[in-house]
């Protein structure tokens, strides 16, 4: 069995540090709910200029959150574009620290096989880190045995599908979806078909009349459904998405609704004029939000 504190991570991760002050769109004015640990907050009471009880309250599920202002901005964020809860205390809440970083957990039966961690693309410095990055950056991710096997399967699977191009994903997928229906488990052979595209149109007026939109851009684009000009494939994008989503399938059994999860968020991030911000505003309003993405899933999966 593999050692339980295994952590995978692609070569690029170790590279990100926060631009501060020097932010151009920094993930304290957000307009996110901002979790708070009840750790970190004791400590925090022995600081009484932090007035830490008049800014938390209670978030929408049910979590202690920071109460941001009237135009979504944290409150302990400085006119210099810094946190004065850090410059005071010298700590922060658990998600603040580890923000743009996400980690996801993989178990066999009750005992954790390993985790792999990544940098999200909302953040406009971890977004040009992995809109730069290579193949050779995910070759550090985990490929050995984990006893358990389907998620074994899947991490074949993910190896191989890094080596697809966009518009073959869904149908790998559905060839996915057999051995796995099936319980043969064989990755398939032979040349991978190219997929029907994404209904874009129907997407985005799915997205556009069942989820929760943050920004009046997002709106806007989901309104125009118009993509941009930046219509070449992007192999970095879809290699980071095929990073953040595909494992998730081994815990639905369902890798078809992941494989048209991640070429339906690379198609919207063709939307508008400006890839990276486009890219960026996907992740805020979709890759941060678990209820989106199960709506979306849904919809998916019966399209």
């Amino acid at each position: 069995m593999m050692n339980s504190s295994k952590l995978f991570t692609p070569s690029y991760f170790d590279s990100f540090h926060c631009l501060m002050g020097a932010c151009p769109d920094s993930c304290c004015k957000a307009g996110w709910e901002i979790p708070i640990d009840d750790e970190t907050i004791d400590k925090l009471h022995a600081i009484p200029p932090l007035e830490i009880d008049k800014n938390i309250r209670t978030g929408s599920d049910g979590d202690t959150v920071l109460r941001v202002n009237k135009n979504n901005v944290c409150p302990y964020l400085n006119p210099e574009g810094l946190c004065e809860m850090y410059i005071r205390s010298g700590m922060m809440g658990d998600v603040c620290s580890k923000h743009p970083r996400f980690y996801e957990e993989y178990y066999t039966g009750d005992e954790l096989a390993f985790t792999e961690a990544g940098l999200s693309v909302s953040c406009p410095e971890a977004a040009r880190i992995v809109l730069s990055s290579g193949k050779a950056d995910y070759e550090a991710l985990c490929k050995e045995k984990t006893g358990d096997e389907l998620l074994d399967f899947l991490l074949k699977a993910r190896a191989k599908a890094f080596g697809l191009k966009p518009s073959q994903l869904i149908a790998y997928g559905e060839l996915l979806q057999e051995e796995i229906d099936f319980g043969t488990l064989e990755l398939p052979e032979g040349e991978i078909p190219d997929s029907e595209p994404i209904d874009i149109k129907s997407l985005c007026g799915f997205i556009l009349g069942n989820t929760e939109i943050l920004t009046p851009e997002w709106r806007k684009l989901l309104k125009n459904c118009e993509q941009g000009s930046y219509e070449q494939e992007s192999e970095p994008l879809f290699d980071y998405l095929i990073f953040r989503f595909f494992l998730k399938a081994v815990n639905t059994e369902d890798i078809l609704t992941e494989c048209k999860l991640i070429v339906a968020i690379y198609e919207l991030c063709k939307l508008g004029d400006n890839f990276t911000e486009t890219v960026r505003l996907v992740s805020k309003e979709l890759e941060h939000d678990d209820i989106n993405l199960d709506l979306l899933r849904d919809f998916l999966s019966d399209s």
